[in-house]
């Protein structure tokens, strides 16, 4: 009975340590250093201004406080107070403004239809004299796309 015990331990612990072993890592796969080239037609060309993202509010931080201090210098007591706090809102929402217009580039688009029928839109550079129907070679590396007349 103790030989039959001892083999049963040993089997279960033949099984534990088999289950605990692990296999080789699978190879990975990897896009990094992938190129893409695509070749199409320029079927629309337009200038256009891309305002930039959320305003950080510096504008607006300092707008407030210069329209808060110009405007408690209107009368006194009561009315500057709320002269200032009108300038504080007034001075606010203009410094947004300016900074929201700092913030805008020019830019073209170029619309183009890849010879596979896909259509799809590029920004390049202003001034880059791209034309309705120049043929274009799009070279794609690693997710950022460039685009060159051929």
């Amino acid at each position: 009975m103790r030989v039959r015990v001892s083999k049963l331990v040993l089997a279960m612990t033949m099984v534990l340590l088999a289950a605990c072993s692990s296999n080789p890592p699978a190879p990975v796969m990897s896009t990094k250093g992938s190129t893409i080239v695509e070749t199409g037609r320029v079927t629309d060309v337009r200038d256009v201004t891309i305002r930039g993202g959320r305003p950080s509010g510096v504008g607006s931080f300092i707008g407030t406080i210069i329209g808060g201090v110009a405007g408690s210098k209107i009368g006194s007591g009561t009315g500057s107070t709320v002269a200032g706090i009108g300038g504080a809102v007034a001075g606010g929402v203009a410094g947004q403004r300016v900074e929201e217009a700092g913030k805008s580039n020019a830019s073209t688009e170029l619309i183009v239809e890849l010879d596979s029928g896909e259509r799809r839109t590029f920004r390049v550079n202003p001034g880059e004299p791209y034309r309705i129907g120049d043929a274009i070679r799009i070279t794609t590396v690693n997710g950022v796309s460039t685009v060159a007349r051929y």
